[in-house]
């Protein structure tokens, strides 16, 4: 998406060694004769927005050209909800690519719709959406590095439904219904990073049995997404304000599934900043 923070990612990748080209047209890269000197360029990564081809057909050719040339690749999605994205453009004052009504929200509308069916083929997708530079450069790090030794990232990602839920999850759980240690005076100021509050949390009617229903969920697909070629998998565990339940539960399925060789995980608190996680 068009103010998402290609130009970041992009600054990320240059730093790593990649040749990197901004805004570059689908019939440019076709005839970028990539399979010729790909052993020349190892690494390269090309940020694209709407402006780079007139139709999805034509990024889908474009796909299937470079595979039947042997040219592999992956795509990483960069999402925002569609109000920082406006207010982003406000701040910048420039123009949306599109320019296809006088409403800056319905450009922005309308171009999530002609992406849709490329967000679905996306390898990895990641909401910038509450990202500084900094943040967005700390979370490609987690995600993109020292995957391939593994046949699938899984990233847990605790927020609290207060803020809003993250748009770049796969699947997502609510753990508003286990007991809560903020109405307990001693528990409020900790977090699910303590093991006194992670103690009552799951001791509580059902916690248990929650956790072990997401463990055997996720033990049942994972293989299948791994089957079907998925390298990420990315969960939400939610709660109310994503300090404490969320929280537990997702340290409990840190260490559970850490234990499996073939899955690297990752945690992630995305409220992190405002409880000190």
């Amino acid at each position: 998406m068009s103010g998402a923070g290609k130009s970041t990612a992009l600054n990320y990748f240059e730093d790593r060694g990649y040749m990197t080209i901004d805004n570059m047209p689908c019939f440019f890269i076709d005839g970028f004769k990539l399979s010729v000197y790909k052993e020349r360029i190892k690494k390269i990564a090309i940020g694209m927005d709407i402006r780079s081809f007139e139709s999805t057909d034509e990024f889908l050719e474009l796909l299937e050209s470079l595979k039947g040339k042997g040219v592999s690749y992956r795509i990483l999605y960069l999402d925002a909800k569609d109000e920082v994205i406006l207010n982003r453009y406000n701040l910048t004052r420039r123009y949306h690519p599109l320019e296809k009504s006088n409403s800056m929200i319905e450009n922005i509308s309308l171009e999530r719709r002609m992406l849709s069916e490329i967000r679905e083929l996306a390898d990895i997708i990641i909401d910038t959406s509450d990202f500084t530079p900094k943040k967005m450069i700390e979370n490609l790090k987690v995600r993109l590095e020292d995957e391939k030794i593994r046949d699938l990232v899984l990233t847990i990602t605790t927020f609290g439904f207060k803020y809003g839920a993250p748009i770049d999850l796969d699947m997502m759980f609510d753990t508003r219904s286990l007991r809560n240690p903020y109405y307990v005076d001693e528990l409020r100021p900790k977090n699910g990073n303590d093991s006194v509050v992670q103690e009552y949390v799951m001791n509580g009617s059902g916690s248990k049995e929650y956790l072990k229903k997401i463990e055997e969920m996720l033990e049942f697909l994972l293989p299948h997404f791994i089957k079907e070629g998925k390298t990420h998998l990315t969960v939400g565990i939610g709660c109310s304000g994503g300090k404490h339940r969320s929280v537990t539960i997702a340290r409990k399925l840190y260490e559970y599934f850490s234990q499996k060789e073939n899955i690297k995980v990752l945690l992630n608190h995305r409220e992190q900043e405002k409880w000190n996680l």
